[in-house]
């Protein structure tokens, strides 16, 4: 069963990256851009992240989609509500809820692949070209990146997992 798997692991590790740090930003032009914002929404994500090593009726499908959701629930909060105090809270749970995916992914992985330290290479090189990709975007088109990266990159991974289960015949994990 040889599915290419570094293109799929690629392109979450892109996907992860815009994410984690379109939440930071925008959470920072919002809320504050105090070391408390920066904190909470990476111990959340990772909190998610520990949380969704467990959840094993956790799809990929739906662990992207739900993580989009999220984002896009608290991108319309804290847009309409700049400056609250209690939307930092929402905010975390948003966060966790978004790194739901980035826990499960490498057990999917493991489970499908079996090569899980050639796919984090992957997935960590597309982490680190998110990284690049996100401060070059974000400087140059500003907040309209933060709200069209993230979708677009989730479009991307929607129609990776149609190729990956069309390819493997069987039903999506």
């Amino acid at each position: 069963m040889m599915i290419k798997f570094p293109a799929y692991a690629f392109l979450t590790g892109l996907y992860f990256s815009i994410l984690q740090f379109s939440y930071l930003i925008l959470l920072q032009i919002n809320i504050s851009s105090a070391y408390l914002t920066y904190m909470v929404i990476t111990a959340s994500w990772l909190t998610g992240s520990i949380i969704g090593l467990w959840l094993e009726n956790l799809d990929r499908n739906v662990g992207v989609g739900l993580g989009l959701f999220c984002y896009y629930g608290v991108y319309a909060l804290v847009s309409n509500m700049p400056f609250s105090s209690f939307t930092l809270a929402l905010a975390s749970v948003g966060s966790g809820i978004t790194g739901l995916w980035a826990g499960r992914f490498f057990i999917f992985v493991l489970h499908q692949y079996k090569q899980v330290d050639r796919i984090f290479f992957h997935e960590n090189n597309g982490f680190w070209v998110g990284i690049v990709t996100f401060f070059l975007g974000f400087t140059l088109l500003g907040r309209p990146f933060i709200f069209w990266a993230p979708m677009t990159l989730a479009g991307l991974l929607f129609s990776k997992h149609t190729w990956i289960k069309g390819e493997n015949k069987q039903p999506s994990q």
